[in-house]
């Protein structure tokens, strides 16, 4: 008996280490969320001598894997793409081409009518339209996947344009879950950013921001719309245009956990 107690014991206890009851991943226990390659997709040219054409370029770091979790995110990159690539068309060449919503090729076939129109009404227009696109992993953790995406383009103006771009997406579901998610105290986080973006810009602590020339929202400063969790802190990032003006380009710097405790859930992120 003594020895049958034993080996019930002993069974019980294989079958509930072999449990994953808080749905977290194990020691050792390989991270999917790390396998993937850079995908491109790229259609139509510039031609430099003649300094006219149009072209699309994606290139999007994707999870390799055959799962549904790789399915959805890879899924909702894609998306992202064709919608960037369609915001440069109107409502009405979108609608006569339905397939513009669901493809980067279509989505590139508007864009490249949308141009030769242009040039028929502007033929001594200088200028290729162009749209680069491109994303990679910013910090990939058992739990989460943190992804940065770069959107460049030149539809004609002054310059170019640039915008990044931050998501998060769930290693469980794959949908993306929104950063403000980790965030537990808003008003002092709101706080911390203003003080170290004064320190960034080199700004005493009582100057007048829009004075200075900075651009804030209804007089008030605010957290960039985009911002993303690092293994050293949080990056926060203005792109250009959002609080100065283009000349001063993207302003970014990171607050380290340490400054953050108690404003963020680290235990959820890492």
């Amino acid at each position: 008996m003594r020895i049958l107690g034993i080996l019930i014991f002993l069974t019980g206890t294989m079958f509930l280490s072999g449990c994953n009851l808080s749905g977290k991943k194990e020691a050792g226990e390989e991270n999917t969320l790390t396998h993937g390659n850079l995908v491109v997709r790229e259609f139509g040219s510039c031609d430099t001598t003649k300094n006219q054409g149009s072209s699309v370029s994606v290139s999007l770091w994707e999870l390799s894997d055959s799962s549904k979790v790789s399915e959805v995110i890879n899924g909702i990159l894609t998306q992202k793409s064709i919608e960037r690539i369609n915001s440069y068309a109107d409502s009405a060449s979108i609608a006569a081409n339905p397939g513009a919503t669901k493809s980067v090729k279509d989505a590139f076939a508007v864009f490249q009518k949308n141009y030769t129109d242009f040039k028929k009404d502007f033929p001594d227009a200088p200028g290729c339209w162009q749209v680069e696109l491109s994303g990679d992993t910013v910090m990939v953790t058992p739990e989460w996947l943190f992804y940065q995406l770069d959107h460049y383009a030149f539809t004609g103006g002054a310059h170019p344009n640039s915008f990044r771009s931050y998501h998060v997406f769930d290693g469980k579901t794959g949908k993306e879950k929104q950063m403000k998610s980790f965030i537990a105290d808003s008003v002092a986080l709101l706080k911390l950013v203003e003080k170290n973006f004064r320190k960034q810009e080199k700004l005493a602590a009582d100057a007048n921001l829009e004075e200075a020339g900075y651009f804030l929202l209804n007089h008030q400063f605010f957290i960039p719309a985009n911002y993303i969790f690092t293994r050293e802190g949080i990056l926060f990032y203005y792109n250009p245009y959002e609080i100065a003006a283009y000349a001063r380009g993207a302003i970014q710097f990171t607050i380290p956990y340490s400054e953050l405790t108690g404003i963020v859930k680290k235990e959820e992120i890492l």
